[in-house]
């Protein structure tokens, strides 16, 4: 059965360019905030030339972190509709939602909010060695969950400064705008981090599960790859 190790270390690699890439932001996000702070008199900035400058930084920042996301998000997409179809054939009783969700779940509004975790979930239990062998041991779902749960308070908060920064037309807005995409961008690191730990653990448990399917080991340690 083949487990794409490949797709996996892709999507981690690019994982790590969002997370770049939201560093850029922030280190930029300061500056604009900065320069928003330190507007003379009758809002007029100080420094024209540098405000203009950290202006089209702060923008550029915007683009490529929807750039890297898109890509990240396709390739993504492409290795978790994989592990899916591996998990269907490892335990096809042990999904709550049809193979296509793998995809449409991350697209379709509202359903996106639960849809991927629960999908996550499922192909999490359908890949644990001890569905076949009960003294394996325990894989926990916790990284699981944590990285939901920061993923959707970044969604959420990042999608609400973007609308109040695009409203905005005073500098306390603007700043305070600023500062909540800033935190958003924190948010987004966490969660990039942690879907990388999501994306090499659920890989290396269908390694072991497939390994385990194909020389039918007697021991679930030679499988896991522990030591005896």
């Amino acid at each position: 059965m083949p487990v794409p190790t490949g797709l996996a270390a892709a999507t981690c690699v690019l994982l790590g360019l969002a997370v770049l890439a939201d560093v850029f932001s922030l280190g930029v996000g300061r500056q604009y905030y900065g320069l928003w702070s330190g507007l003379g008199e009758e809002g007029i900035p100080t420094a024209l030339e540098e405000f203009e400058r950290v202006e089209r930084l702060y923008r550029l920042s915007g683009v490529v972190q929807t750039v890297t996301f898109l890509v990240c998000g396709i390739v993504f997409i492409v290795w978790f509709r994989q592990m899916r179809e591996n998990a269907q054939l490892f335990a096809p009783d042990a999904h709550r939602k049809s193979p296509g969700w793998a995809v449409w779940g991350w697209i379709v509004p509202v359903v996106s909010l639960w849809f991927p975790r629960r999908i996550t979930l499922d192909i999490w239990t359908a890949s644990e060695l001890r569905r076949d062998v009960p003294d394996a041991p325990r894989t926990p779902v916790t990284i699981v969950n944590v990285w939901w749960t920061v993923w959707i308070c970044d969604v959420t908060l990042g999608n609400l400064a973007s609308r109040y920064l695009v409203r905005a037309d005073e500098a306390d807005a603007i700043k305070q705008a600023v500062g909540l995409l800033m935190v958003a961008d924190v948010l987004d690191i966490g969660a990039a981090v942690m879907a990388i730990v999501v994306v090499r653990r659920l890989t290396r448990m269908q390694q072991r599960r497939a390994a385990w399917t194909d020389s039918g080991q007697d021991s679930p340690l030679e499988a896991s790859g522990q030591p005896a």
